[in-house]
């Protein structure tokens, strides 16, 4: 049996303590640190409209998702109002809001948006997969209609 499908005991405190920490990296703008507490097979799962679509994202790619969120919306603000937690996943629902300031790249976000100037306001649900106290997958339910509805943007 390989390295990568030995698992680690954890418990839910640690668990806490990962996706707290992601959390902050998040709030940070920290792409590195973020990556340093994912695994190598780590997954982004971006359902943001179609939950059927196969939107998953590779750690390579999760790379290019977040600074390009953060450069898109440099003034954001990430706020988690509620976590729920268990030894291998912890649920984060949460509150953003930013100024789009930054283009929104359309490999990134399914289409290209200028920089809008627009302030934005929305909420969503991450679920994060815990293996060996590192972030395996992490499921990001966010609502893209409402997003392109507040800036302004027609399909």
């Amino acid at each position: 049996m390989g390295q990568k499908n030995k698992k680690a005991p954890v418990n839910s405190n640690q668990s806490l303590e990962l996706v707290s920490n992601y959390v902050s990296a998040i709030q940070d703008r920290d792409g590195d640190k973020m990556g340093s507490m994912r695994s190598l097979e780590f997954v982004l799962d971006l359902v943001a409209g179609d939950a059927f679509d196969d939107s998953q994202r590779t750690e390579s790619e999760a790379k290019q998702f977040w600074p390009a969120w953060f450069k898109a919306f440099p003034d954001m603000d990430y706020q988690v109002t509620r976590t729920i937690v268990t030894e291998t996943v912890v649920v984060t629902e949460w509150r953003f809001m930013g100024t789009n300031a930054g283009k929104l790249d359309a490999d990134i976000f399914g289409k290209e948006v200028d920089a809008t100037q627009k302030t934005i306001r929305f909420r969503g649900v991450s679920i994060y997969e815990i293996i060996n106290n590192l972030v395996t997958r992490e499921t990001l339910y966010m609502d893209l209609a409402t997003l392109w509805v507040e800036l302004g943007v027609s399909e």
